[in-house]
């Protein structure tokens, strides 16, 4: 080695310039051997884990490569900064003062060097961590099929996530205002202080934040539930967030009410413990009509539907006797709660049909009227 900086002084015999050189010799050098190491673990190491069961280890892999190419090229850049640093202190400027000494900006200049390499350091350790983390949860939430569980794939897992990102984050900004010797303690009040106002500021958004972490442990609902909400409006479940669940109504429009709104009304979860629900169709009769045989048309109509569950037999109640017509009421099973409409539909389209082939008259409200002559 000494021979070859020998080698290299002889041909540059300005000593900054030599200096200069060997400052861009060791950055490229650096460069050579990221390179290196990345084609041994693309060529050598990414066949051999391809062979493997489970695919963490590859995904793993190419983050570990490329992080491990990013810190190479800075740690290049830093050695490379103190080695020129280092120069400077005896590079004379004159018989009794060094470069160093003379120019006062150069130590203010390696300082913000070394600064900023640092901070980049930590900023790339930062967003390996966060890939670590992403990779770390899609590859559990797969191993235990959490696609089955609505709740951790759509809701909690992507929390857990976020949160997990937000504390390293955090973590990182602390370590980097270190290096800048910002008073830390200081900060740290500050921000005790700072998040209280926030607190006092952010009532509402704090509860809705609340909310969320009680309905993803408490789960009254799971994202693709239909569920009946506030003034009976029923829709289906898209997104459980920290702040709000977003629902989708028969209209395509997304409902997005705050969690404390959701968790504080009644809820009714159509979808929950299972699929099958009901369905009910209300028919009125003349008080003419045979009731045996409309009970039995109704019974006949449901029992033939493709969507009626047949391992429920349909069902017909008598209601009551109202103004101008006795009140049947259709009671039905389907294995879904989706195909509640389309069932009441077309059963009521059947029933008129039916109804009107057998004679069998659905009225139209009516009153009696009596008028008596009173002849004194």
């Amino acid at each position: 080695m000494d021979k070859t900086l020998s080698y290299i002084h002889s041909f540059v015999s300005d000593e900054l310039l030599f200096q200069t050189v060997i400052t861009a010799l060791i950055i490229i050098a650096t460069l050579i051997l990221s390179k290196i190491i990345s084609f041994i673990i693309r060529k050598i190491l990414k066949p051999i884990f391809e062979k493997t069961d489970t695919t963490l280890d590859d995904q793993l892999l190419v983050v570990i490569e490329k992080v491990t190419f990013r810190e190479l090229i800075v740690a290049g850049i830093y050695y490379a900064s103190q080695h020129i640093e280092d120069a400077f202190h005896y590079i004379p400027f004159s018989p009794r003062e060094s470069l160093y000494g003379h120019y006062l900006f150069i130590k203010t200049a390696f300082n913000l060097v070394d600064g900023f390499l640092f901070a980049a350091s930590i900023i790339i350790l930062l967003l390996f961590s966060f890939s670590l983390i992403s990779i770390t949860f899609d590859w559990y939430a797969k191993k235990i099929n959490a696609e089955a569980n609505r709740d951790l794939s759509g809701s909690l897992f992507p929390l857990l996530k976020k949160i997990s990102k937000i504390i390293l984050a955090a973590l990182a900004v602390v370590i980097v205002l270190s290096k800048f010797n910002v008073n830390i303690s200081g900060f740290i009040v500050s921000l005790g202080v700072g998040s209280l106002a926030v607190a006092l500021a952010a009532q509402e958004t704090i509860s809705n934040m609340i909310s969320g972490f009680i309905i993803m442990i408490d789960r009254p609902f799971r994202i693709g539930d239909r569920i009946k909400f506030a003034n009976n409006e029923i829709g289906d479940v898209v997104e459980i967030g920290i702040r709000s669940t977003k629902i989708l109504d028969f209209d395509s429009n997304h409902v997005i009410i705050p969690n404390n709104e959701i968790v504080k009304s009644r809820i009714v979860n159509l979808n929950y413990p299972i699929t099958f629900t009901r369905a009910l169709v209300d028919v009125s009769i003349s008080y003419d009509a045979n009731l045996k045989q409309a009970k039995d048309l109704l019974i006949k109509i449901a029992a033939e539907h493709p969507l009626v569950a047949k391992e429920y037999p349909p069902e017909v109640y008598f209601m009551k006797f109202g103004d101008s017509a006795i009140d049947l009421r259709l009671a039905v099973k389907t294995d879904h709660f989706k195909n509640v409409f389309d069932i009441q539909c077309q059963i009521r389209e059947q029933i008129f049909e039916t109804f009107k082939k057998e004679g069998i008259e659905i009225p139209f409200p009516q009153r009696v009227v009596k008028i008596e002559n009173d002849e004194k």
